[in-house]
């Protein structure tokens, strides 16, 4: 039992990470390697067999094929061996060449024509009757030239058919020859002049019988004499047997055990480079294989235990810190399996020994008056900018000096802008119609107009639906002041503003276009994160970080607040309120 303990904490001593990998290389990599090499292996095996098997079914269809053409023609030799009307023609004395032709003409001239197959090139039959005149298919052999070939072993053999091979060189086919010649002495009665019977093959047929499996086997015939007769295309010279041609790819196959096939036989070289190409296909399947087999198990291996150890990594550090006194959670997805447990335990003990030391309840009862303070002082200070008596009297002494001077102009505005004040500081809402904004926004955009004459115009575009729509009071104003303060103030001519308002199914869109410098990108980053801070850092853009703080507070983050500018190109700045809070 100790020693089994022992055992236990000797693999407990190794690092979480040496231990995954231990596991991966003993239980994943190794086996596949193994596993792939040894199917490796077998199929090579198969495969050799296979082609070996493909090999000897493929010379035994040659040598059939080429036992069945001279069958053919030991059959047709026997067949001419046995026509007695032959036999009586060829052995008659003729007194003249034309009583020979005559009996040419009638009988012997298509005698043997009709013997002729695909197989066979040329019928002939050899005679020593001098009173025949040599032709196409009778020879006189005492004429010059006119020896039938392999007579001598024909007469030497034992039996009476004999297959040979020779040159041919002389008459219109010159080449190679493999016939059947045969003794004709099946009648006695005819037995005045020996009488010989000649089967040409058609060689041209045997070329193709061994080339037609050129791709992966190289055939070659050879006779009696152990003498080369008919090859394949490609089969290997006499000098590259001993270093290019696998002893276990060359096949013999003798063509039969009657006498006149005695030693013939057909030699078979297996192309290895067709078996060299199938076993770099199966080495490059199984290679593939292999590779595919370790990649996939190991990407996710390496998923499963990356998630693993990172996780257990984690709540081991935290857990150090804990020893020293720091309090952190573990802010990662914790999951659903047993780490995620262990982890979400440490949290809720992290969350809990929190609470008993700061008094976690209090502090937020504490926290939240305080951002409920925050915020009605904010609003008041945000709706309450100016001090309402003091602009009314201001206005009122204004209005009396214009009056007094004859200022019809500025007389008419005074009054519209105390008129529109004093509507403003009578209604408590915080919410007024967008018509209602945009007759705010117009009086400041006549005064400015009223500043700079035709320096300055300006355009509405308002959608007649989203008229009666409820926005927080002084939002457009705001953006227009600040467009004509920083926007068009340095533009000498030309000054435009143009406010749009559209309302869609997503909400009501609100936009201040100016036509003025515009800002570098830098310096519009920095005015957006002004806006949003709690407070800018030069204390300017007042107007605009009180509009996006009131849009903050009204739609609680639901309104979004934007700015776009290029150098140069102007400056757009508005708001978009979805379409459920308005």
């Amino acid at each position: 039992m100790r020693t089994k303990w022992r055992n236990f904490r000797t693999v407990n001593d190794i690092p979480l990470r040496y231990k995954f990998l231990l596991i991966y290389v003993l239980s994943i990599l190794l086996p596949i390697i193994a596993i792939n090499l040894f199917f490796y292996q077998r199929t090579s095996a198969d495969i050799k067999v296979r082609e070996q098997e493909n090999l000897r079914k493929s010379i035994d269809r040659a040598t059939g094929e080429l036992v069945g053409m001279i069958d053919e023609s030991v059959a047709l030799s026997r067949m001419i061996a046995a026509d007695d009307s032959l036999y009586e023609a060829l052995d008659r004395t003729y007194q003249s060449p034309v009583e020979y032709y005559n009996e040419y003409h009638v009988f012997l001239r298509d005698k043997l024509t009709r013997y002729m197959s695909a197989n066979i090139l040329e019928v002939r039959i050899f005679t020593n009757n001098d009173t025949i005149q040599t032709g196409s298919h009778y020879i006189v052999m005492k004429d010059k030239g006119t020896t039938l070939p392999g007579i001598e072993q024909l007469n030497q053999a034992s039996g009476d058919i004999l297959v040979i091979d020779y040159e041919e060189e002389s008459g219109f086919s010159r080449g190679k020859r493999i016939s059947v010649i045969g003794k004709m002495k099946t009648f006695t009665s005819y037995a005045n002049y020996a009488k010989y019977s000649k089967i040409d093959l058609e060689v041209n047929r045997i070329y193709s019988i061994l080339n037609r499996e050129t791709n992966s086997l190289q055939l070659r015939l050879v006779d009696g004499n152990n003498r080369p007769v008919v090859s394949s295309a490609r089969f290997p010279a006499d000098g590259e047997w001993s270093g290019d041609v696998d002893a276990e790819y060359v096949l013999e196959k003798s063509l039969g055990n009657l006498a006149y096939l005695d030693g013939w036989k057909l030699i078979g070289v297996a192309d290895t480079r067709h078996v060299d190409q199938l076993l770099n296909e199966a080495r490059n399947s199984i290679l593939w294989l292999a590779v595919i087999s370790v990649i996939v198990p190991s990407v996710l291996i390496y998923f499963i235990l990356r998630s693993y150890h990172y996780r257990i990594r984690k709540l081991s550090r935290h857990m150090e810190k804990v020893r020293n006194e720091r309090f952190d959670l573990i802010e990662i997805q914790e999951g659903r399996d047993e780490i995620g447990g262990l982890i979400r335990t440490f949290n809720m003990m992290i969350s809990k020994i929190h609470s008993l030391i700061n008094d976690v309840y209090k502090l937020e009862i504490r926290h939240k008056d305080l951002e409920l303070d925050q915020v009605r002082t904010e609003l008041s200070m945000l709706q309450s900018q100016m001090n309402p008596h003091f602009l009314f009297n201001t206005l009122n002494a204004l209005l009396v000096v214009s009056t007094k001077n004859g200022y019809t102009e500025v007389s008419e505005i005074i009054k519209s802008l105390s008129l529109l004040m004093r509507q403003l500081l009578s209604r408590s809402d915080n919410l007024i119609p967008l018509q209602e904004e945009l007759q705010f926004t117009t009086l400041y955009l006549q005064i400015e107009k009223f500043r700079f004459g035709d320096l300055f115009d300006y355009t509405l575009d308002i959608d007649p639906q989203a008229a009666g729509k409820r926005i927080p009071r002084m939002s457009i104003q705001p953006l227009v002041e600040n467009a004509c303060k920083h926007g068009l103030q340095a533009r000498k001519t030309g000054r435009l503003i143009h406010i749009t308002a559209q309302l869609e199914e997503s909400g009501l869109t609100i936009g201040v276009i100016d036509n003025g410098v515009g800002m570098e990108q830098d310096r519009l980053r920095q005015l957006i994160q002004d806006v949003r801070s709690d407070q800018a850092k030069d204390g300017s853009h007042v107007g605009i970080r009180n509009v996006y703080r009131r849009l903050e507070l009204f739609y609680e983050g639901h309104a979004t607040f934007t700015i776009r500018s290029e150098k140069g190109s102007g400056t757009e700045a508005g708001f978009h309120i979805p379409a459920d809070r308005l």
